[in-house]
């Protein structure tokens, strides 16, 4: 499907979403999604249709690799964070106690 803007209906019968997926077999791929998809408050039809191609597997395996690494650098920081707030508040009960 070339045209965004003609997205296909879902067997709900509503026009779907535009989605990406952020799977490990399908990184950073996009597909058109019921919006009622995942959803607790309605019954989801888990209508779901690829927009783009398939990627070639070195892409897939890269890809990967970059989401892991920033994954894990955003592990890293919320560690470092709840170490500075550590640390502030142990400067803060050190000042108060003097």
């Amino acid at each position: 499907m070339d045209d965004p803007t003609r997205r296909p209906v879902c067997y709900c019968g509503l026009v779907t979403e535009i989605k990406t997926s952020w799977t490990t077999g399908n990184p950073g791929r996009i597909f058109f999604g019921c919006k009622n998809h995942a959803s607790l408050r309605y019954k989801s039809c888990r209508f779901m249709q690829w927009y783009d191609p398939p990627m070639t597997p070195r892409a897939t395996v890269v890809l990967n690799g970059l989401l892991r690494k920033l994954n894990g650098l955003e592990r890293g920081r919320k560690k470092e964070r709840i170490i500075w707030v550590c640390l502030v508040i142990v400067m803060m009960l050190f000042l108060i106690g003097k």
